[in-house]
Formats: structure tokens, C-alpha cells, sequence
């Protein structure tokens, strides 16, 4: 009993170790955001910043259009997501429980896709949408959303878990199927549905080189192609402002991952129905 607590012990010890060595630079990023001295140079790491100001914030608001690329990103990619996860639970639906014609070749063709890497598909990509008409438009950014493959893979690996006698059920109740996928299916679906979210508000929200090729205009531009012109465009080291704008574009996915967490770690299968 005694080596037991010893070895937890030893294990938070190792964590909060691990802990302090990964959230030490991301306090530290905060901390120069406020600093006044982190303009022109690096001052000393501090638990508290040595001059506080909010001049660093109002130096990256002024340099570049942070609002506008702040709500362009979050218009993107909400859109992005929402389609994404919605298409990737209907087609991991209809993969786990549908009965179709070629179900298994369409599912291994599916995968065979997911394995080829975008940059081998990007030119082929930018003169299709070039000779459509869309370049300079959020729609390049927004449409491949629909083959969102690695969500359909996650979905139909979670729902074919799925006991099938809640579907069965649900027919003999004169359910339909798009009834049954939207009061069974869904509901029972949250955590795959958080997973697969936090995965694509990252993926868009972190987006650099296909909104770089694609859109031109700097209004219409996302927040990391933004940040990236910004950090290339100052002669100056400006560690503060760069710091500001780190923080800024890091703050959605903070809150996004503190409301989707706890759904995360469960387990897609909630049912009390054994097979």
C-alpha cells in the first residue's frame, strides 16, 4: 500500500513536472503581450509583465486588419465545420448500417483518397476553381468541407458500435430512416460529434496554404495567413505585438476546447440495450 502511494506520488510529481515545462512559454507569451519593454526587446522571463501596457494589443489592431481577418476566420469556419461534421455523420451512417450496392468498394476508395496528401492535389485543385471563376472567394475554402473523409472513417467506425436493435426498434415504430438517424443516431453521437468539431476548428482555424494560393484580397484573408504576413512584414523583433496577435487568434480555440472537452474523453456508445 505504501509503494502504491509512493508511486502515485512519484507519477504527479513527474505530470506536474510535464505541466509547468508546457504551460511555462504560453505564460510567458501572455506575459509579453502586456509588456511595454517587449516591443524593442526581450526583457527577462516574469511571472508579471515589468511595464503593463495595452499598447502591443493596439499596435497589431492598427498594423494590420485583425477584426476583419478575426471574423472572416470565424465565419469560415463555422461554416466548415458545421458542414463537415453534419455530411460525415450522415455518410459514416450510411456506411455503418446502410445496405447499398458497392458499399465496401466506395468505402475502401474513400480511404484511398484520405491517404493522399493535399499538396499532391493542390494545383490540380487551384486551376479547377481558377477556370470556374471562384479564386478570390471563400468558396474554394468552404466546399471541399463536403468530403470531409477522415470524419466519415471516425463516424462509421463510432456508429457501427451502435447496438442495431435501437434502429430496429425505432422501425417497428413506424420510424424512418431519417428520423431514426436524427432522434437515435445524433443523440447518441455527441462525443464523435465534439471530437470530429474540435478536429475541424482546429484543421480551418490553423488553415495557411490553400487560403495563401487562393484568396488575394487581405479583407477576405483568414487570421493565419494574416499573422504570417504580419511577423514578415515588420523589420523590428516587436516580441510584444507579435505576442498580442499569438494570443488573439489562440483564444476561440481555448473556448472551444473547454466546452467540448468533457464530451471527448466519453464514449460514443450510450445505451443501455445490450446485443
Amino acid at each position: 500500500m505504501r509503494r502504491k502511494r509512493i508511486n502515485q506520488f512519484l507519477i504527479c510529481v513527474g505530470l506536474a513536472f510535464f505541466l509547468f515545462v508546457v504551460l511555462t512559454p504560453l505564460y510567458w507569451s501572455v506575459v509579453l503581450s502586456f509588456d511595454r519593454q517587449a516591443l524593442a526587446n526581450l526583457p527577462p522571463l516574469s511571472i508579471l509583465p515589468n511595464e503593463f501596457t495595452l499598447m502591443n494589443y493596439r499596435f497589431a489592431f492598427t498594423t494590420i486588419p485583425l477584426v476583419r481577418l478575426y471574423l472572416n476566420t470565424i465565419a469560415v469556419t463555422a461554416i466548415n465545420t458545421f458542414i463537415s461534421v453534419a455530411v460525415a455523420l450522415m455518410c459514416g451512417y450510411a456506411f455503418a448500417k446502410g445496405d447499398f450496392f458497392g458499399k465496401r468498394f466506395w468505402f475502401l476508395f474513400m480511404l484511398a483518397i484520405m491517404m493522399m496528401p493535399f499538396e499532391s492535389r493542390l494545383v490540380p485543385l487551384f486551376l479547377q476553381y481558377n477556370r470556374w471563376g471562384l479564386l478570390d472567394t471563400w468558396w474554394p475554402l468552404i466546399l471541399g468541407s463536403f468530403s470531409y473523409v477522415f470524419g466519415t472513417f471516425f463516424a462509421r467506425q463510432n456508429i457501427s458500435a451502435l447496438p442495431d436493435s435501437l434502429r430496429e426498434s425505432a422501425f417497428l415504430d413506424g420510424s424512418g430512416e431519417w428520423r431514426t438517424f436524427l432522434s437515435i443516431i445524433v443523440p447518441l453521437s455527441k462525443p464523435l460529434i465534439a471530437t470530429l468539431c474540435i478536429l475541424q476548428v482546429l484543421v480551418h482555424w490553423n488553415s495557411y496554404l490553400w487560403p495563401l494560393v487562393t484568396i488575394r484580397t487581405s479583407t477576405r484573408q483568414m487570421l493565419s495567413v494574416g499573422v504570417a504576413m504580419f511577423n514578415a512584414q515588420q523589420d523590428a523583433i516587436l516580441f510584444g505585438p507579435r505576442m498580442a496577435v499569438a494570443v488573439i487568434s489562440a483564444i476561440p480555440l481555448s473556448i472551444a476546447f473547454l466546452f467540448l472537452q468533457k464530451y471527448i474523453v466519453q464514449s460514443v456508445a450510450v445505451s443501455g440495450i445490450k446485443q
